[in-house]
């Protein structure tokens, strides 16, 4: 017979929540829902009832697959009171023992399936007619194939080699292709003509449906006006003020004589309240088949991840992680994780390589419908690395994901993956005490299929869960804590999709910066390469408001060894280049050290002196090619 045990410690034993991981914590994503920290959800069918039955009041427990053992149900106990009290009206319900929730397996050996402290209740073989007949059907999230649980031991017979890496990475052809390799065409490539359409069509069709209700009427965007206003939050997100409108005040203080030229207060205003990227009209309504809470953004996110991988292979190393966008607004989309540096905000999953590429993404907008997502981790894994299966590419993400059955699942894909995992995840060995580890040592277990798990002594105990690390491979790592420069862009706004909009777009400024420090070996800092970028974006507009007033206030030559400079990006763009007289000096594309050249002529956007005559034509070559000099200048 089986021991009345404590039906409150065996609920607590069987049911309770153990978070995934202290630094994910969140109220609002269900992602701790996790069924590697409890049993699985089994439905018990029971065929035959009978009132005289001695397991009526009673639950089972398959823990092996071949044997059906009884435990106390945990039900509420004023349910429970009243059964027996049914059941024994004349008599007293018996008292229950203490077991703690160590001692109820206490005699139970995982490894080698010993049941001897347990009590078999019956076996499928048996048959009992006293008995109920009993069936019970296990839910299968992924797959019907069983799973073998894991065989620790300290046997490492089997060779580790390092894994072949099969795929390219690095650009691809498309960025190879390019004319010239320089911040903006890289940018262009990856936030391209398509998406700069879509914002451009988008907005003007949104302040068309907004005119027909209002009446308001509306100047039309057009393509070089998005590019400024994209340029300008670049700048701002630089040169930062509490207000966009500082940038335009009067005051000496706060005033940016170079934000201000480019467009009037008023239309970057305009610009920041229509802008938009999807059709609001067509937009499915809620609880519909085919509602999206991302439908705002989906063209967009949409476009620019296909560009990500079209332009990019990514390094064999990638790494599997979140990543907080704040936002303390009202949206579903919210998440609230208290133990993070960003409290509030939208959650994004994000796979990137060992360069700092953002190959995959995804943005998490919580549970759907009343369902709550169970094993979300696994799930967010095996959904980013899927373009990467079978290219033996090295994977690492934290405890938040990793679990033995997803590390297993990884190895059968061609993936080698290693994380820090929480020692309470089911399917793990018993370790050495913390207390017996001294600094610097650690402990290990290898299964039959060569999963490794570490517990290694540091400031504190880290443990580790690998598919392809060797146990008894061992190196000295150094610490380091080094943040770079990172300014973000100016995202102060009240619509909730505004925040992620602009963040993708520094997205694409840092897989940019990533492109061009491989493809030039040009070291240069992240805030220079935004510089560059805004400037280029604005050019086209700061060119015409040169040609208008021809004594600007900034001035685009900057003297450097005794030699004009001009960036490219305005030179090239001949649309109000005129030229006129001014005095004689040396003309700034042909006159050298050895061969003096003066001319009368200059450009009155550039203001640099250039040769233009019958037989030579200076100010066309220079506005025309790409270097603008001679190559025998000295």
């Amino acid at each position: 017979m089986s021991k009345n045990l404590d039906e409150n410690n065996i609920y607590q034993l069987l049911y309770e929540e153990i978070p995934s991981d202290d630094d994910s914590e969140t109220s609002c994503d269900d992602s701790d829902n996790d069924a590697d920290y409890c049993l699985p959800s089994r439905e018990v069918v029971i065929s035959e009832s009978s009132s005289d039955s001695e397991y009526e009041d009673s639950e089972i427990l398959n823990l092996d697959n071949h044997n059906i053992y009884l435990l106390p149900s945990p039900l509420k106990k004023t349910r429970l009171s009243l059964k027996r009290k049914n059941n024994n009206k004349d008599g007293e319900i018996p008292k229950k023992l203490p077991v703690s929730r160590r001692q109820l397996f206490s005699n139970f050996n995982f490894e080698e399936g010993d049941m001897s402290g347990i009590q078999p209740l019956a076996t499928p073989s048996s048959s009992q007619s006293s008995q109920p007949q009993i069936n019970i059907q296990q839910n299968h999230n992924e797959t019907n194939t069983p799973f073998i649980p894991p065989i620790w031991s300290k046997n490492n017979n089997n060779m580790h080699s390092s894994p072949l890496f099969t795929s390219l990475e690095g650009v691809t052809s498309i960025i190879e292709n390019l004319p010239f390799c320089n911040p903006i065409n890289i940018f262009n490539t990856l936030f391209n003509d398509e998406i700069m359409n879509l914002i451009v069509f988008q907005t003007n069709l949104y302040a068309q449906q907004k005119q027909t209700k209002t009446g308001k009427s509306f100047i039309r965007t057009n393509l070089s006006e998005i590019k400024t206003f994209i340029g300008i939050n670049l700048l701002m997100g630089i040169k930062k003020q509490c207000s966009y409108r500082d940038y335009w005040l009067s005051s000496p203080d706060l005033h940016d004589s170079y934000i201000s030229s480019l467009m009037p207060v008023n239309r970057f205003g305009w610009l920041l309240a229509h802008i938009h990227l999807n059709d609001n009209t067509v937009m499915p309504k809620k609880n519909t088949h085919n509602y999206d809470k991302l439908y705002k953004l989906r063209p967009f996110i949409s476009i620019l991840l296909s560009n990500f991988q079209k332009t990019y292979n990514p390094h064999q190393i990638v790494s599997i992680d979140e990543s907080m966008v704040k936002f303390t607004g009202r949206n579903s989309n919210k998440q609230y994780m208290p133990k993070k540096p960003i409290k509030r905000g939208f959650k994004i999953w994000c796979l990137v390589d060992k360069h700092g590429y953002l190959w995959n993404f995804e943005i998490y907008t919580g549970k759907v419908g009343d369902s709550v997502e169970n094993q979300l981790g696994a799930r967010v894994v095996k959904q980013l690395s899927q373009p990467i299966q079978n290219k033996n590419h090295l994977l690492f993400f934290d405890n938040y994901f990793t679990s033995y059955p997803l590390m297993t699942y990884l190895k059968s894909k061609n993936i080698h993956a290693c994380g820090t995992i929480n020692l309470t995840r089911k399917h793990l060995p018993n370790f050495k005490k913390d207390k017996d580890l001294k600094l610097g040592e650690y402990d290990w277990f290898v299964d039959q299929g060569d999963i490794l798990i570490v517990k290694w002594r540091d400031k504190r105990i880290v443990s580790l869960l690998s598919n392809f690390h060797n146990p008894e491979d061992a190196t000295a790592v150094q610490r380091r804590s080094n943040y770079g420069f990172m300014s973000k862009s100016f995202k102060k706004a009240r619509k909730w999709w505004h925040r992620l909009f602009f963040h993708f777009i520094d997205t694409a400024i840092v897989n940019s910066h990533v492109i061009y420090k491989q493809t030039t070996n040009t070291n240069i800092t992240m805030k220079d390469f935004r510089r560059e970028i805004s400037r280029s974006l604005v050019s086209k507009t700061l060119v015409e408001k040169r040609a208008v007033q021809n004594k600007s206030k900034i001035s685009p030559v900057e003297l450097k060894k005794n030699k004009p400079s001009v960036p490219n990006i305005i030179r090239l763009e001949q649309a109000a280049h005129q030229p006129q007289r001014g005095t004689r000096r040396r003309c700034a594309r042909c006159s050298t050290k050895k061969n003096e050249v003066r001319t009368e002529w200059m450009c009155c956007v550039c203001n640099v002196p250039l040769c233009l005559g019958k037989n030579k034509n200076c100010f066309a070559l220079y506005h025309n090619t790409q270097e603008g000099f001679c190559t025998n200048n000295s």
